[in-house]
């Protein structure tokens, strides 16, 4: 089996398949030499990329546990083909690439206009329908989002109506609701993104809205940018894509169970990015920390490749306090780091100084990390009132916890500052 990976409009790619074992071979239409077009683990070679390398990053396109499981029953697939779900899904993916079938032609790019509009019942029905619809896909629509929890895609026009993302139409937001298990999770994931956002992070644009009586948290896609001739996709790639490491299981994207570390993605910036990616690094580290996420793993970190062939840091994202649970709901959340800092594995062991130590392993002067710590946290007490008057319907004990969690640290940077 063979598919195409287009890229921006050109034939990059070529995926095949033969004997359980994925490949990838650059066409001559990728350029330049080295340039790391569809994963810096793989830059352009005239070489055929192996199966370590190539599942890793195009498994990590596709949605994860139970939405994975529908999904390949839907299509009458094995749960374990990726390449027979990349053929199915492939057209509308993180990032910029577009998969699909030898011979298809250059993928079909639409407009969404008027005429492509769905009103809320439609959203709300769409969003009820998440359980044995995962993703929103039909039919018409053929999107793939990696993930375990339940979303729906879709594609917003400038006056803010929404628009199915079928037949060509890229989505552009994606509308998270209520997990099922956990209470009070869109206002617990809004209010930490817009405290992140308000401590001068980069952090997609997260806001709450209610199709009929079903409450979403609704995030603007990053890797989509909107200009004259439409929606123009922007190629990313998550750390455990870039490391080549494959989450074949949702636990191995976490450092415990072998996923990426925090000197691993440093690394990877310090070759393909730039010194502010890593300041931006540490800051998106900290806020994890300081609203009590312990959930952030290689997969909740990503990478912006930019137009002259350097990576950069993505926006942060996914941000949500799991410590809030623990504190106020009494349920047995885990408090281990996604991601270790400095060898410390409880979230609730890690103080500035771990913070400090950790970015010094990355290569960052002591100096320069805590002076971008101490901007953080000058920033966090006037960004917290913000952020709470922004999302008012959040728990005032999540207010709490994060206050007490970010006062102790502001009071261990003083003393480190003395």
């Amino acid at each position: 089996m063979e598919l195409e990976v287009w890229l921006d409009g050109t034939h990059v790619a070529m995926l095949s398949e033969n004997r359980r074992q994925l490949t990838m071979i650059y066409t001559g239409e990728a350029h330049p030499i080295g340039a790391p077009l569809v994963s810096v683990a793989m830059p352009v070679s005239a070489r055929r990329y192996p199966d370590t390398k190539v599942r890793a990053f195009f498994h990590g396109l596709l949605p994860e546990g139970e939405a994975r499981r529908m999904l390949a029953y839907d299509f009458g697939l094995d749960e374990s083909d990726d390449m027979g779900l990349l053929g199915a899904l492939g057209k509308d993916c993180a990032g910029a690439l577009v998969i699909q079938p030898k011979g298809d032609g250059p993928p079909l790019m639409a407009r969404a206009s008027a005429k492509d509009v769905v009103d809320d019942a439609e959203i709300e029905r769409r969003l009820r329908a998440l359980p044995v619809h995962p993703l929103g896909v039909d039919g018409r629509i053929r999107v793939s989002l990696a993930g375990v929890q339940s979303k729906l895609l879709l594609a917003r026009l400038e006056d803010g109506r929404w628009v199915l993302p079928a037949d060509g139409i890229v989505s552009t937001h994606i509308l998270k609701p209520e997990h099922r298990d956990l209470p009070n999770t869109v206002v617990n994931e809004a209010f930490c993104m817009n405290l992140a956002a308000r401590s001068g992070l980069k952090a997609a644009r997260t806001t709450i809205s209610s199709f009929g009586g079903t409450e979403v948290l609704v995030s603007e896609r990053y890797d989509r940018r909107r200009e004259a001739s439409g929606i123009r996709r922007m190629h990313q790639e998550d750390a455990c894509q870039a490391l080549s490491v494959l989450a074949i299981v949702p636990e191995h994207k976490y450092e415990e169970f072998g996923g990426p570390t925090l000197v691993g993605i440093a690394r990877l910036l310090e070759q393909w990015g730039d010194a502010q990616s890593k300041e931006e690094l540490l800051r998106q580290i900290a806020i994890h920390v300081i609203v009590g996420n312990a959930d952030a793993h290689g997969k909740n970190v990503s990478f912006l490749h930019q137009e002259n062939g350097t990576v950069g840091l993505a926006p942060v994202y996914d941000i949500m306090s799991t410590e809030y649970y623990s504190a106020a709901h009494a349920r047995p959340m885990s408090s281990t780091l996604g991601l270790f800092v400095d060898a410390k594995h409880n979230i609730n062991e890690v103080t500035v100084g771990d913070l400090l130590s950790e970015a010094e392993r990355w290569g960052m002067r002591y100096r320069t990390a805590q002076s971008v710590l101490n901007q953080l946290l000058e920033r966090l007490p006037s960004a917290l009132d913000q952020a709470a008057r922004d999302v008012p319907d959040v728990p005032q004990a999540l207010v709490d916890m994060v206050h007490k969690r970010m006062t102790r640290a502001r009071a261990e940077a003083a003393r480190l500052g003395q």
